[in-house]
């Protein structure tokens, strides 16, 4: 068969198997070139064979590839063909890390910080959290500060709730809106003693509202209800509590029905209306 059929007949099984249709026939995992091309085509095999994925992996691994590391981690840490190791699973998570694949270093801080599959560490925990954040993660700036702010709740190092604040600000200014859950909650329930500012709270609850998180939709319906941090205002109560309610948030199904009970048939009306036009509008 010369190159171009082969690499037909290659594409061809792939796609296949992608659709449900078959499985790679023999001989096609062997015959491409690049080595993680291969590696999934050996765990797509029914059944995979996953010590021809983990050499192949391993090959792109040592030619640098992150998306390599990772896998071989996953290898390790879940026992594919291999003992489950927790060691090596964080040592190549931590190759990925180093090599710019930076959601690994969130994981490895998480792995640390529970004792998951190695030795609980909080400074190696700390350590890889902050070596994404220092690279300019945003996502780990928000799971950093999640972990100082339950820290606070559990009387550990409240004063780092305003390093815990900074890191979130920063977060939500280069584009990540998980990051006003945190910020409302600092603001609303004062933890490790962080100021409370219900307008402050109010501004940060909307913008989670803005996005979607029914939570904060929520929230907000509930502020507008009693008018916290906010001018009271039962019509807009209503809107974000029929969109945190359709949600399935539990807030927003118990608080609808009691803020239309103060609204007359053709305010609810309204409420639906306004709640249906932002739903549509995202």
């Amino acid at each position: 068969m010369n190159n171009s059929l082969l690499v037909m007949a290659f594409a061809l099984a792939l796609a296949l198997f992608a659709a449900g249709a078959a499985e790679p026939p023999p001989g096609v995992a062997d015959s491409a070139t690049d080595p993680e091309t291969r590696a999934h085509a050996f765990m797509a095999l029914d059944p995979p064979d996953w010590e021809s994925a983990r050499e192949a992996f391993q090959e792109a691994a040592e030619a640098g590839s992150p998306t390599a590391m990772s896998h071989l981690g996953w290898i390790y840490e879940q026992g594919h063909g291999v003992p489950q190791d927790g060691g090596k699973a964080a040592e190549w998570y931590a190759r990925a890390a180093r090599a710019g694949a930076h959601q690994f270093a969130i994981k490895l801080g998480w792995m640390y910080l529970g004792g998951d599959g190695v030795a609980r560490d909080r400074a190696r925990a700390e350590y890889w959290f902050n070596q994404a954040i220092e690279a300019g993660h945003a996502p780990a700036r928000i799971a950093w500060a999640s972990v100082l702010i339950a820290d606070a709740q559990g009387g550990r190092e409240p004063e780092r709730v305003s390093e815990a604040r900074e890191l979130l600000v920063t977060a939500l200014d280069e584009g990540y809106p998980l990051a006003a859950f945190f910020l409302a909650r600092l603001y609303l329930e004062g933890i490790g003693g962080h100021p409370v500012d219900a307008e402050r709270a109010a501004h940060y609850t909307r913008i989670g509202a803005e996005d979607g998180n029914s939570q904060l939709q929520g929230w907000l319906a509930f502020m507008y209800f009693e008018g916290r941090g906010v001018a009271r205002d039962l019509v807009t109560a209503a809107m974000w509590a029929n969109l945190a309610a359709a949600d399935g948030d539990a807030l927003g199904q118990q608080l609808l029905p009691v803020i239309e009970e103060e609204l007359p048939p053709a305010e609810i009306q309204e409420a639906r209306q306004r709640a249906a036009a932002w739903a549509l509008g995202r």
